[in-house]
């Protein structure tokens, strides 16, 4: 009988052991990357890495590159028809927007198995949560103004951030002839620490089992120590919630 019982112990366990690390495997490590949408209009790149403490935990870190925006921020254009002014058309612009924020963001936090999926099909559910610190990256905004040069109704275009001697140019709006480039501002980047939360739940539908494909969606808040002015005319936060949706590929091993 003794013999019987620790047999039938040792099917037990192996048996359970199999539902939680897929066809007889736990995969130790993991990598993965994506692309994510969150509530403030703004998109971001992910990558995670994993490493398995049990068949149901894991350890992760998350790496993210993404941007903020203020929740008035408004793109928009101005119609001049012809380029009556001798250069081309003019580029949109956020009408009284001050600064861009980016973000580094780096978090270190577990990973929960909720729900396995078959071992041939079906949806992994897992629960992750994160949390670190968040590099804020403020460049200031670019406009292209219009200065008139003489009283012939000549014109000619600067491009200048927001200071207080051009205050009133800079929020006039037919002074304001379109945005400017990207790289406007680069080399004037400001770093402003923060911190970084990350919550979700995450669906993985790899048939694979090597792989991953997951759909992720949860809440994202991120913490800074003064407010960052991003906006001329609107009230500016330091707390930023958000929610997000994310897509990820990526493989075990």
């Amino acid at each position: 009988m003794k013999r019987f019982l620790s047999g039938l112990a040792l099917v037990v366990w192996a048996e359970a052991a199999a539902q939680f690390s897929g066809p007889g495997i736990l995969y130790h490590r993991e990598l993965s990357g994506g692309i994510y949408l969150h509530t403030s209009g703004a998109w971001g790149l992910f990558a995670d890495i994993g490493s398995a403490d049990d068949a149901f935990r894991k350890s992760v870190w998350v790496i993210e590159v993404t941007q903020m925006h203020h929740p008035k921020e408004v793109k928009q254009t101005i119609d001049f028809g012809m380029s009556i002014f001798g250069i081309n058309s003019p580029r949109p612009f956020i009408y009284g927007k001050q600064n861009s924020l980016y973000q580094i963001n780096v978090a270190y936090g577990k990973q929960y198995l909720l729900a396995e999926k078959a071992r041939h099909s079906g949806v992994e559910l897992t629960a992750k949560v994160v949390g670190g610190l968040s590099l804020g990256l403020l460049k200031p905004y670019y406009l292209n103004l219009l200065y008139p040069t003489d009283n012939s109704g000549r014109y000619e275009v600067r491009t200048e951030k927001y200071s207080e001697a051009n205050a009133e140019k800079f929020l006039d709006w037919f002074s304001i002839y379109g945005g400017t480039s990207f790289t406007q501002g680069l080399l004037e980047v400001k770093p402003i620490p923060g911190l970084h939360i990350k919550s979700g739940l995450n669906f993985d539908w790899a048939q694979n089992q090597q792989s991953i494909k997951a759909l992720e969606a949860g809440l994202i808040v991120d913490v800074y120590y003064k407010r960052i002015p991003l906006m001329l005319r609107e009230k500016n936060h330091w707390f930023f919630p958000n929610l997000y949706l994310s897509v990820q590929i990526g493989k075990k091993w």
